[in-house]
């Protein structure tokens, strides 16, 4: 018994932590998206469905939980963001 509510709060402390993650993404994306002269990216002019070339697409990706776990959920989500700059900036 002990041990099934112990699973149930790390369970739930999990889920809060995950929940403050994507907070923190959110406002990462947020700012990003209303910085001066963004709007090359916040809409790639040719979308794929492989890559993420723009804010929308990680803004989707976000609210779909791909970057949800932890560690590699952050690392995910900095290499989109870098792919969405680096896309622009060789184009």
């Amino acid at each position: 018994m002990v041990d099934a509510k112990e699973a149930a709060a790390e369970q739930a402390e999990k889920e809060a932590r995950r929940e403050k993650h994507r907070k923190r993404m959110n406002k990462i994306l947020y700012k990003a998206w209303n910085l001066p002269d963004s709007s090359p990216f916040q809409e790639a002019a040719n979308p794929s469905d492989n890559e993420v070339r723009d804010l929308t697409v990680l803004g989707q990706n976000l609210d779909k939980g791909c970057y949800a776990h932890g560690k590699s959920g952050w690392e995910i989500f900095a290499t989109d963001m870098g792919k969405v700059y680096n896309w622009h900036i060789m184009r």
